[in-house]
Formats: C-alpha cells, structure tokens, sequence
C-alpha cells in the first residue's frame, strides 16, 4: 500500500474529497482488478467507463463518488484530459445484472457511465438516501457531534485540571517546603502589602514580648507586627508572621482575648494553614515554577497578590482546627479559655465595619465557634498570669 493523489486513466489529478484528505491506494489491485475502491469519510473511487458524445467509442475513466456529486476524469481528443462534475440529484444509478455493471445516468443529458460490479449501485443509492435525511440525522451531524462532544469532553478535563487538580496539587506541595523557604515567601508578601511603613515597632515589641512570655514551641520564628491601620484585622502569613492591626487591639480588653487570638494565628502559621490556602489560591499561578523548583518566580506571584491575601480566609475544618489546638495553648497554660468567647464576642460587636475574615468569615460562624469553645473548657483549671497582664496592659492606651 501507498499514499498518493488519485490520478486518472489520462494521468489527470482528481481532487480528494475535500482538502486535507488522504487516499489509500493499491497499486497493484488496480491494476489487477477492473475497478477498486478508496474509502474516506464519504468518498469512493472506481475505475469505469464513460462514452464522451453520442458515436464514440467508450474511453475507460476513474470515478470519484462523493456525498453530494460524482467526478469523472478521463482521456479526451487531442490529449486533452476533461473532467466531468454530476450533481448526485441529477443522477439515477442502477445495477445490471447481465452484464454485472452498474450504469450511472446523467439525468439532464442523458450521458451514461458504467462501473464494474455492484458497489457503485449501492454506495450512489446509499449517498441519496442521505440527501434526503433530515439535518440532525445525517452521517456527517452525527460525525460532527461527537467530535464537538469529544472537544467538550477534553476541554473539561482540562478545566478540571486547571481548577482543582492544579491547585489540590500545589497546596500539597507547599507542605514539603522548608521553614527557611515559607519564611522567604512570607516576607515577600508582607514587603508586597507595604505594611513596613506602617507598623507600630513599640507595640509590636510588646506583642514579641507577650507571645514569647507564652512559651510556645514551634520550628518557625514567630514574628509579630503590628500595623496601623482601622481596620479590624489580623492574618497569618507562610513562615512564622502574625500581623495585628491597632484597631483590633483596641477591642481586647483581656490578656487572654490577646493570648486567644495570637494562639489561633500561631495554628495557621504552625500547621501550615496559611501556606497551604494561598498555594491552593495561586497554584495555578506558579504550579510550574513550583514543580521545578524556582521559588524566586513563586515569591514575585506572592508579592505581586500581596494586597488578595490580607483578606485570605481558611475552610470550616482549617478554622476549626485553629480555634481547638488554640484553645489547647491556653489550656496547658491555665490561661482562662473564656479569653476565646471574650474575643468572638467583642469582634462580633466591631462587625459593622470592615472585619476580620479568620473570625467573622461565613464558615463557621460566630456562635457555632462560641458554642464549641464552651463545650471544650469545661472545668479547665485557671491560673492568674501577671506577666500577660502586665505586658496587655502596657499595650492599652
């Protein structure tokens, strides 16, 4: 077998069904055998014979039978090599079975081609019937809707690997990173928020103080900065940062609504909360910078949503899992777990503003969290700490 352009008896090209198509050809059959056949979509070629004019004698001719017409080459007088195009409407094609040849009619002129064998019959009446189809039953909808449900099917595929398997892979990259990597990335993006103008160094020392005061064990080095800035907020980014607004400073109004809140942002830092949320928000973004390794790329598309990130907010399970192993902090350290119900209390009364996400966001809310913190400190002992009181004091105006 052989791939070429069909070619006539008069060595004519005959054009392919349409462009782009390819033609299987056996040489050797062709030669062999009085007719052969080529099959593409809806395409058949046949070697016949074709009488020109009315006293002629017949002169062999190659076919092509398409959906819609049939194309008949062959050689003319003077060496000239015409080419024939009949409509499949004009035509009528019947089978003889004396002569075991199927005669194709030219119906306005009356011209007349024979084609060994009874496939030509068959494949003409077939194309016919076709034509005669409604749109939607046609061979060639049916082609083009499964081919248009494939495309469908593999765009998909691909939305789903941009939209979930993208990210569900990158979130649980980001938790094979190093403390040293996750410290770089999150001081990008607090350099990319511009709070480093902002701070309040004198507060922020206290806050280092107090957290320090907490004996809390962590392989990061936590930071604590606070901003000004009247916004009731405060986050956690990758690598051991807390960032605190003074305006939610002004709502506490007991060391241990401080020691509540610092231990639930500790959560996020500790367990990667923070990391793995806004790989899950950008994956898409830097997943190849990841997969090879060029965390410099990754920490340029964290700076550069830096501004999308102070307002990062966690899911029910990461939320909760904060609030729990928050409260197991102050439990260890006797420090009154009423500090948390202080706290969700108080940010709920600040809420007609602008708030904190980690706390007022919609999952879970406010009195589910309450109602599950008083269920966990039942009975937990309680120990006065003067060192906490002293430095929360110090903060207050």
């Amino acid at each position: 077998m052989v791939l070429s352009c069909l070619k006539n008896i008069a060595g004519q090209p005959i054009p392919p069904a349409s462009a782009g198509d390819f033609v299987e050809y056996d040489a050797v059959n062709a030669l062999n055998y009085p007719y052969f056949t080529v099959k593409t979509l809806d395409v058949k070629s046949y070697l016949g014979s074709y009488q020109p004019a009315s006293g002629m004698e017949p002169v062999e001719a190659s076919v092509l039978v398409f959906d819609r017409s049939v194309s008949i080459g062959y050689r003319g007088e003077e060496g000239l090599n015409p080419t024939l195009g009949w409509l499949m409407k004009d035509i009528s094609a019947t089978y003889e079975a004396s002569l075991q040849q199927t005669r194709v009619r030219h119906l306005p002129s009356g011209r007349e081609l024979l084609i060994p064998g009874k496939d030509a019959a068959s494949f003409i009446h077939e194309m016919q019937e076709e034509l005669q189809k409604s749109w939607y039953r046609k061979k060639g909808f049916r082609y083009k809707l499964r081919s248009l449900l494939l495309l469908l099917i593999i765009a998909l595929i691909f939305a789903l690997l941009y939209w979930i398997f993208v990210p569900w892979l990158s979130e649980r990259m980001a938790g094979h990173l190093s403390a040293e990597t996750e410290r770089q990335l999150g001081d990008a993006v607090y350099e990319g928020m511009g709070l480093t103008g902002l701070e309040d160094k004198e507060a922020g020392y206290q806050l280092n103080e107090f957290f320090a005061a907490m004996e809390v064990e962590s392989e990061y080095r936590i930071r604590i900065s606070v901003v000004k800035d009247e916004t009731v907020n405060a986050f956690a980014l990758p690598g051991g940062r807390i960032v605190v607004y003074t305006a939610l400073l002004k709502q506490l109004q007991s060391y241990p609504e401080l020691a509540a809140l610092l231990s639930h942002e500790f959560i996020h830092v500790n367990n990667r909360h923070a990391t793995r949320s806004i790989f899950r928000r950008l994956g898409s973004k830097f997943f190849i910078s990841l997969l090879f390794g060029r965390f410099g790329s990754v920490a340029a598309v964290m700076a550069d949503h830096a501004d999308d990130l102070k307002s990062l907010t966690y899911s029910r399970q990461l939320e909760k899992e904060a609030d729990v192993e928050g409260l197991g902090i102050l439990q260890q350290r006797k420090i009154d777990p009423a500090g948390f119900e202080d706290l969700f209390r108080h940010l709920k009364n600040a809420s007609g503003g602008p708030v904190l996400p980690e706390f007022l966001g919609s999952h879970p809310d406010i009195d589910k969290r309450t109602a599950y913190i008083k269920e966990l400190s039942k009975q937990a002992p309680v120990e006065s700490r003067e060192d906490l009181k002293v430095i929360f004091e110090q903060l207050k105006p």
